[in-house]
């Protein structure tokens, strides 16, 4: 069972990185729950679809790694890079053509072979910057 989910999260992530919605939305299951932290509240199954599409016209050139996979019963953790190009408008911020990759982990939940609810955890500063939200030679506090 663990490796058949692990293969789910990859297969999801697949999906997303290469613009196949119809096959990451086939990976979702109908009670879909999607929390990150960026986001004003959780997504469900058709909010977490619209974000990915409306973000991945702004995105492009997408390259991830996972560093680590675990699986205990119905649950993947992945540490895993994502890398990234900001090549359209996105939240009012006109494309900036750079490339930025972000460090995050992530916690999937599988229920029946498809994505229930998922979590992230990820040092977003590399896209502010990418995005001019924050200045590029901001620091981190911890140094």
């Amino acid at each position: 069972m663990s490796e058949a989910n692990k293969k789910v999260v990859r297969d999801f992530f697949a999906a997303m990185d290469s613009r196949r919605f119809d096959d990451m939305r086939a990976l979702l299951h109908p009670d879909h729950m999607f929390h990150l932290p960026l986001a004003k509240e959780s997504m469900d199954l058709e909010a977490h679809m619209e974000m990915n599409i409306r973000i991945q016209e702004s995105l492009s050139d997408f390259d991830r790694h996972f560093y680590d996979q675990i699986a205990e019963g119905d649950k993947v953790v992945s540490r895993m890079r994502l890398c990234m190009k900001h090549v359209g408008e996105i939240n009012g911020v006109a494309p900036t053509n750079e490339y930025f990759c972000l460090e995050m982990i992530h916690i999937m939940r599988i229920k029946d072979g498809l994505n229930l609810e998922e979590w992230d955890a990820a040092d977003f500063s590399p896209m502010l910057k990418a995005l001019n939200y924050i200045s590029k030679d901001t620091g981190s506090p911890f140094h």
